[in-house]
């Protein structure tokens, strides 16, 4: 999956970086039709860290954000909800489809 990492007001690390990559190429699991995201981290207060993370799917886009104490942790909260609103649209993808015929008859 191709990502697009942006850092503000720090330099964000290689491991860091890779570390997310994995993450977000893990998301596919939960909706196979992801066709980018992006990474957002900012470090603008002193004891704050944000990440934003917004991944465009077939149709939408998804957006999911957190405010923690250190990057990890608010990769870790915005990952985890990124990954329950896409489990969302996949099972709203699903439960649109029409039943086989072979359950009709």
């Amino acid at each position: 999956m191709d990502v697009k990492f942006s850092a503000r007001h720090f330099n964000a690390s290689a491991g860091l970086q890779d570390r997310i990559q994995e993450e977000m190429d893990k998301l596919a699991r939960f909706y196979p039709n992801i066709t980018g995201a992006s990474v957002n981290l900012d470090h603008e207060v002193e004891h704050q860290r944000h990440c934003d993370i917004t991944i465009n799917i077939t149709g939408s886009v998804i957006v999911a954000s957190a405010d923690e104490e250190n990057m990890g942790k608010a990769v870790d909260v915005a990952l985890e909800r990124a990954k329950t609103q896409l489990k969302k649209a996949n099972e709203k993808q699903n439960d649109h489809r029409a039943q086989p015929i072979s359950d009709v008859v």
